[in-house]
C-alpha cells in the first residue's frame, strides 16, 4: 500500500487542457482512460480532443463561449472538458436527470453555443431546445447509437464529427484564471447557479487532495460519481494530473465498483448513499472492495454506525472523509485516514478534518463576519485558490457569497476544536430555532441513526404554535425493524437535551435525495408542511 511518501509524478503544466499531451509525450502507450470495456492512451486522448477543438471550431465555439454536456458518465463529457478549454472555452456539465423544462433553463442561462447529449438524453434535449428562441446546435453522443439525425430528429452525430474534423492544437493565449468549468449548484434555495470555475482553482484542488492520497505508480483512479458533480469531474482530474489511468463507470452500482477494484482500481471517491450497497453486495464483491487502497467520502455526512461497519470489514482500506463544495472546485478539509484508525480519537470521526494545504478557514459571526471565540459555533468561510471566479452573469449573487478581501461564506455552521479539526453542525438555512433556542439538525440526526432500528435519518423544523418551530424526525426503519416513537423519543433523551429531541416522527421508506446524494431537505420540508427559512445570522448560543 502506497505511503503519503509515495513518489509522485513530476509536475503537471498550469493548464487542464495540456495534461493529455504531456503525458502522451512521455508515455504514449501508457493506458489514460477506460471505459466499459474500452481503453484510450494518453496519444488517442491527446489526438481525439484536438479533434474534437477542431469540429467545435467548426460549429462556431471561440474564446470565451461555452458548450455544454448532458448525459451519463462518459469519456465524451470528458474529452469535450478538455476540447474546449483548450478553445478557451467553458464546459458546462448538465444534470442528466433534469426535466425538459429546468434542461431548458440552465441551457439559457449557460449561453452553450453546444449541447451535446447522449442518446439516452437526446429526446430530452431536443424538448428543452424547442422551447429556446436561440438554441445551441445538437450534438448526439453515444457511439453506434449515433445518428447524423433528420428533419424529425436533428442533431450532429459525435464520432463522425470527430472523424471528419481537423485537428486544432489549443489556443495560445490560455490563462489558468480562464473559466474552464461551469458546475449548476442543485437549486435548494431557488433557479440554480453555475459556478465558474478556472485551470487554478481545479488544478489547485488536486494538488491540496493529493497531499491526504498519493498515486503510486500502480494506481488506477476510479471515478463513480456523476461528472456534473464536482466530486465527479474534479475528481477525474486526480488521474489526468497525475498520469495514472482513469476508470470510469457510467453508474455507480455496487457491483459494478467492487469488479472495478477486483480489476486494480485503487482509489475511489463516493458519497456514504453508496456504502451500504456495497457492503450488502456478496461476499465474493465485499472481499474485492477490500482491496481498494483509499476510499475517499463526502458530499453529506456519514452515519457513524455505517462508518464503524464499514472501518471494520475492510481493515486496510485508508478512508478518508472530505468536506468542499462545489464553489470550491471540490474539497478544502479531510480527515486523514489515521485519525480514521485511531481509537483515541474516535470522536473526531464526526469531524470533517482539518484544512486541505492552501486553505484558509476562519469561523464567522454570520451577521458581521468578526472572528467567534474557539470552540463556539459560527459560519465556516474558506480562502483559497481553489475558489470560484463567481457565479455565471449573477454578479449579485457572486459578491453574497464572496467577500470583498476574499473569502468566501459557505453557508455552514461549523465549530473547530483545539486542534484545528472542523465540526460541521448544520447548512444556515436548515438551523431550527425552538423556543428561542438553536437545534442543528446534524447533531440530532448523528444520534437518531444510533438508534438500532433506524436506517437513515432526516431532522427538519415544522411550525409549531407555541415554540415557533419543532423538530420533525423523518426516519427509514431498518429491514425487519419496527420503530415506536416512544421508545426513539427516549432513545433520544438520554443524548440530548430535552429541547433538540423530535416533538414528531414520520416513518418514510426511504429519504429523498438530489443527483449529488444528498438528503433533499426540500422535498421534505413540501412533504411535511414546513417552509423553508434563510436565517440571516445566529440566534444566541444554546443553553
Amino acid at each position: 500500500m502506497p505511503s503519503p511518501s509515495a513518489r509522485q509524478p513530476e509536475p503537471q503544466p498550469g493548464l487542464i487542457h495540456r495534461l493529455p499531451a504531456h503525458w502522451a509525450a512521455r508515455t504514449p502507450d501508457g493506458e489514460a482512460l477506460a471505459f466499459e470495456g474500452h481503453r484510450w492512451s494518453w496519444r488517442q486522448l491527446a489526438d481525439r480532443t484536438d479533434r474534437l477543438r477542431g469540429a467545435l471550431r467548426t460549429l462556431g465555439v471561440r474564446r470565451g463561449d461555452r458548450v455544454a454536456y448532458l448525459g451519463r458518465n462518459d469519456p465524451a463529457c470528458l474529452e469535450t472538458f478538455l476540447a474546449a478549454a483548450g478553445a478557451g472555452a467553458a464546459t458546462a456539465v448538465l444534470n442528466w436527470r433534469l426535466a425538459p423544462a429546468e434542461l431548458a433553463y440552465v441551457v439559457a442561462d449557460s449561453g452553450a453555443r453546444v449541447l451535446l447529449a447522449d442518446t439516452g438524453r437526446a429526446a430530452a434535449a431536443r424538448t428543452a431546445l424547442a422551447a429556446l428562441p436561440d438554441p445551441p446546435r445538437l450534438v448526439v453522443t453515444g457511439g453506434a447509437d449515433d445518428t447524423d439525425g433528420t428533419a424529425d430528429e436533428p442533431g450532429t452525430a459525435y464520432e463522425p464529427l470527430l472523424a471528419r474534423a481537423e485537428p486544432l492544437p489549443p489556443a495560445p493565449d490560455t490563462a489558468p484564471d480562464d473559466t474552464c468549468l461551469v458546475l449548476y449548484t442543485s437549486g435548494t434555495t431557488g433557479f440554480p447557479k453555475g459556478a465558474e470555475l478556472t485551470h487554478r482553482s481545479l488544478l489547485s484542488s488536486c494538488a491540496a487532495l493529493l497531499s491526504q492520497v498519493p498515486f503510486g505508480p500502480e494506481d488506477r483512479n476510479l471515478v463513480a460519481l456523476p461528472l456534473f458533480h464536482v466530486g465527479g469531474i474534479g475528481y477525474a482530474l486526480g488521474g489526468l494530473f497525475t498520469g495514472r489511468p482513469t476508470e470510469l463507470l457510467r453508474a455507480p452500482a455496487p457491483e459494478a465498483i467492487c469488479r472495478a477494484v477486483d480489476e486494480g482500481a485503487t482509489h475511489l471517491l463516493l458519497v456514504p448513499a453508496m456504502l451500504p450497497g456495497v457492503l450488502r453486495a456478496g461476499t465474493e464483491h465485499t472481499a474485492a472492495f477490500a482491496r481498494l487502497r483509499h476510499c475517499l467520502y463526502g458530499a453529506s455526512p456519514m452515519p457513524l454506525p455505517l462508518l464503524r461497519e464499514a472501518l471494520s470489514r475492510f481493515p486496510d482500506v485508508r478512508f478518508v472523509q472530505v468536506y468542499g463544495m462545489t464553489e470550491l472546485s471540490g474539497a478544502v478539509t479531510a480527515l486523514d485516514h489515521a485519525t480514521h484508525r485511531d481509537p483515541r480519537q474516535s470522536h473526531r470521526l464526526a469531524s470533517a478534518g482539518r484544512p486541505l494545504p492552501g486553505v484558509e478557514t476562519r469561523v464567522a459571526d454570520p451577521a458581521t463576519g468578526a472572528a467567534v471565540p474557539p470552540g463556539r459555533t459560527g459560519e465556516l468561510r474558506v480562502r483559497t485558490h481553489q475558489r470560484m471566479k463567481g457565479y455565471l452573469g449573477r454578479p449579485e449573487a457572486t459578491a453574497e457569497t464572496v467577500t470583498e478581501d476574499g473569502w468566501l461564506r459557505t453557508g455552514d455552521v461549523v465549530r473547530v476544536d483545539d486542534e484545528g479539526f472542523v465540526f460541521v453542525e448544520d447548512r444556515l438555512k436548515d438551523l431550527i430555532i425552538s423556543g428561542g433556542e438553536n437545534v442543528y439538525s446534524a447533531e440530532v440526526e448523528r444520534v437518531l441513526v444510533e438508534h438500532p432500528a433506524v436506517a437513515e435519518a432526516a431532522v427538519i423544523g415544522v411550525p409549531d404554535e407555541k415554540w415557533g418551530e419543532s423538530v420533525l424526525a423523518v426516519v427509514a426503519v431498518r429491514d425487519g425493524a419496527r420503530i415506536e416513537e416512544s421508545g426513539l423519543d427516549a432513545f433520544c433523551r438520554t443524548h440530548l437535551a430535552g429541547y433538540k429531541c423530535p416533538r414528531g416522527v414520520a416513518v418514510v421508506d426511504g429519504l429523498p435525495r438530489n443527483a449529488a446524494g444528498k438528503v433533499d431537505k426540500n422535498a421534505l420540508r413540501a412533504a411535511h408542511g414546513a417552509v423553508e427559512r434563510v436565517p440571516r445570522q445566529l440566534p444566541r448560543q444554546p443553553r
